[in-house]
């Protein structure tokens, strides 16, 4: 009897300390994940997209897509930074902005995009509806036009 009581506790032990690791690898960063921002044109559409990945590093970039077509065209954008949390904020810092060199162009491939900048430029974001969306924050002093609503895609 003894002997199987102390069986029992030796396994609720082992399994108790297995939960509470596991616990403690599962990420705690909800805003992990992509969000877009679909702007539909006459000719053009354009999808911006916001990559959150582990660590504080952050991707963004916008393609350019006919009007109705799955299809991607090329890249009007790319940048890589890092971003910080601050409650349901969040601020992105672009540290390689790349964009298409050509005057008058609207995309290109991605290899074909120049480098425009190499400092860091920041933009903030509200997280709201549980993670779910993603709300420029428009700067002081500045005229916003439309609110940038980006929608988690993943």
């Amino acid at each position: 009897m003894k002997f199987r009581f102390l069986g029992f506790l030796l396994i609720a032990a082992v399994f108790l300390a297995c939960n509470e690791q596991k616990e403690q690898m599962l990420p705690t960063q909800p805003e992990l994940g992509k969000y877009q921002l679909e702007l539909k044109g006459n000719s053009f559409d354009i999808i911006n997209t916001i990559e959150f990945k582990p660590g504080g590093n952050v991707l963004g970039w916008g393609i350019i897509r006919n009007t109705g077509a799955k299809e991607d065209l090329g890249y009007n954008y790319y940048y890589s930074g890092t971003y910080v949390m601050d409650e349901n904020e969040v601020s992105i810092f672009q540290e390689s902005y790349f964009q298409v060199g050509e005057a008058g162009k609207l995309f290109d491939t991605k290899e074909m995009l120049v480098l425009v900048q190499t400092r860091s430029a920041s933009s903030d974001y509200s997280f709201q509806a549980n993670f779910k969306e993603l709300h420029f924050i428009c700067p002081p002093n500045s005229i916003c036009l439309d609110e940038s609503i980006y929608k988690r895609v993943d």
